[in-house]
């Protein structure tokens, strides 16, 4: 399988890294994601054709990382001593890369996968930071630590609790790619393949990798997810016991997540468990970007009490849905199965990801809509939905409707649509609309869109 250059949709990051590099001050850049998403190819490329130091963590024992990094340092600095004598301490590291710095040339430091280096000497952030404080932070030197595990990160290099909070000069969340990466990546599929394999396959470039455009997406999933040897079988799994210390709890709770669960109290009806425990636990997985919680657009997003919670990865959500509770048909090789039971409800469940494609097509296209909102998302109560609803401070609303359906939207689509903007109190407010199609238009809505100027877009457009 052939796909484009994904860098070509880092060039932001690419461009702050070059930015860093290129200033006189000494720099100390953070950068973090979730595993495969991308930030290990991100600094390989960054640092195609630079003089660097480079390494790449693992779960070896502090006295077999210090021998690498020794290695490392001694041919980088063609220092035989340091060669055939390993510097025993990571102290002794830093001292060493003091001594050998010159004034005029950038030191390029990467520690890619730093937690694993804490694991072994928990003390290396407070050495570092000792380091940087009396010496690094002075001197002509760029270091960049580089992280999986988004708790480890965020609580113990970002937050204030860090002995190196203060010490990053700027950092980098590595984020998914959205549906527009995952086309130039895959740019031979047609938009509603896309949109299907981007509602399972999600925006990592790992799992956009193993893809193969020329077969369908059941080929595709029978062949990628399914057999326990492929990597994106067991994936979800592995993440979640690598960040989490009770993993039966969390996967109970994306398990109904999945299912369609969405407020505490569903959750805590299916699974049996404390609501305190169940809150506590969605508060980790939403630390953790897993789990997003989601108010209506029109109210607070701290102090709603309308709020639900849904799986933020398309894979994840994927996986608990179709994946997790199938694993015994799966290891028996009852493929045809699971796959039956993906179908009869898959239309369902790619319209949450055809949402999420419209919200973003809105957010590219701002410029271009009659309303320039502030605030985008969609509005629920318990009997009414509207899937887009974004508004500004005038009174002015764009509402719009998703269908990810064979069938054509008609009139009543529409009609509904503005029935529904009743519901938000429709006083001193002016409404527009959009529709979102998979499968075109009716003649008759089309001549009434064009009485009413009412915009519709289909498939192609949001490509």
């Amino acid at each position: 399988m052939t796909v484009t250059d994904i860098f070509a949709d880092r060039a932001q990051e690419l461009r702050v890294l070059k930015e860093r590099l290129g200033s006189r001050a000494a720099e100390f850049m953070i950068i973090y994601g979730r595993r495969r998403v991308g930030k290990t190819e991100l600094i390989r490329t960054f640092l195609k054709g630079k003089s660097h130091l480079y390494y790449l963590a693992d779960r070896r024992t502090e006295a077999e990382q210090l021998e690498i990094v020794s290695s490392l340092l001694g041919e980088y600095f063609e220092d035989d001593v340091v060669l055939a004598q390993p510097l025993k301490t990571w102290d002794l590291v830093f001292r060493y890369i003091e001594t050998r710095l010159k004034p005029k040339e950038r030191f390029v430091l990467v520690l890619d996968e730093f937690p694993y280096l804490v694991e072994t000497t928990p003390a290396l952030p407070s050495i570092l930071q000792r380091h940087w404080d009396q010496h690094l932070k002075t001197r002509n030197v760029f270091v960049v630590l580089c992280g999986s595990s988004m708790s480890f990160m965020e609580k113990e290099i970002l937050s204030h609790k860090s002995p190196l909070y203060g010490r990053r000069t700027g950092q980098l969340e590595i984020l998914p790619f959205g549906y527009r990466e995952a086309r130039q990546m895959l740019p031979d599929l047609s938009a509603t393949d896309l949109i299907e394999f981007y509602s399972v396959f999600g925006g990592i470039p790992a799992y956009l990798e193993c893809i193969d455009p020329e077969e369908t997406l059941w080929t595709n999933i029978e062949r990628e997810i399914f057999p326990s040897d492929r990597f994106l079988h067991n994936e979800v799994h592995f993440l979640l016991m690598e960040e989490l210390r009770t993993p039966r709890i969390y996967f109970a709770i994306l398990r109904a997540l999945a299912l369609g669960r969405t407020r505490v109290n569903d959750i805590v009806q299916l699974t049996g468990l404390d609501r305190g425990v169940v809150g506590k636990y969605l508060d980790n997985l939403m630390e953790l970007r897993i789990v997003e919680r989601k108010v209506p657009v029109t109210e607070h997003p701290t102090k709603s009490r309308k709020g639900i919670y849904r799986i933020q990865d398309h894979y994840f959500r994927f996986w608990f849905r179709y994946i997790y509770p199938h694993v015994t048909y799966l290891e028996e090789g009852r493929y045809e199965t699971v796959l039956q039971r993906i179908r009869r409800d898959f239309p369902t469940f790619v319209g949450t990801a055809f949402e999420e494609v419209c919200r973003d097509f809105l957010r590219a296209s701002r410029e271009r809509m009659p309303v320039q909102w502030t605030s985008l998302g969609s509005w629920w109560d318990k009997e009414e939905e509207i899937d887009i609803v974004a508004g500004d401070d005038s009174g002015n609303y764009l509402l719009g409707e998703c269908k990810w359906s064979n069938k054509k939207v008609g009139t009543d689509i529409y009609l509904t649509l503005v029935e529904r903007s009743g519901f938000l109190s429709s006083q001193g407010k002016k409404f527009f609309y959009v529709l979102f199609s998979k499968s075109g238009y009716t003649d008759e809505m089309r001549t009434l869109a064009a009485a009413e100027h009412v915009k519709l877009i289909g498939l192609e457009d949001l490509l």
